[in-house]
């Protein structure tokens, strides 16, 4: 009968130990890029979020979802159209395979809408413009995973 006590206590040291290793381990959530928001031509435009998915062949479809409040006192148009990226020396257009925004957005009213590029798999960073003409407006620099 003294075995089966010492059985048991061998049982519940294990278990006591396993009990102590669940409580020590953490969970590291990852780190959410936060995007500075700017004002061009009577928009507050900020990245919201970026997110990336495996296209064909060896390129990646990077969407790109923004948020555009009109700062005017009066309605403005805006749209995917308006945004380029730029990775290294090559410059990308909005996919035009993809779901695209474009509209007028009345004063002190904010849009949201996903802005599309597909880029070689190997781009890892590049810079998102808001460009409505020639000159880039405003502009952040953007992870791809």
């Amino acid at each position: 009968m003294a075995s089966v006590s010492l059985l048991v206590g061998c049982s519940q040291a294990s278990t006591e130990k396993q009990e102590s290793k669940k409580e020590t381990t953490k969970y590291e959530k990852p780190e959410v890029a936060k995007y500075e928001k700017q004002d061009a031509n009577n928009f507050f435009l900020n990245v919201e979020k970026v997110e990336s998915a495996k296209s064909k062949g060896d390129k990646t479809k990077v969407i790109v979802t923004m948020s555009m409040k009109n700062n005017s006192s009066e309605t403005q148009d805006i749209g995917a159209i308006d945004f380029e990226m730029k990775a290294g020396d090559k410059t990308y257009d909005v996919d035009p395979n993809s779901i695209a925004f474009g509209q007028p957005v009345k004063a002190g009213e904010t849009l949201k809408g996903d802005v599309t590029f597909v880029v070689p798999d190997s781009v890892k960073e590049a810079k998102v413009m808001y460009k409505p003409q020639k000159e880039s407006l405003a502009e952040w620099t953007i992870k791809i995973q």
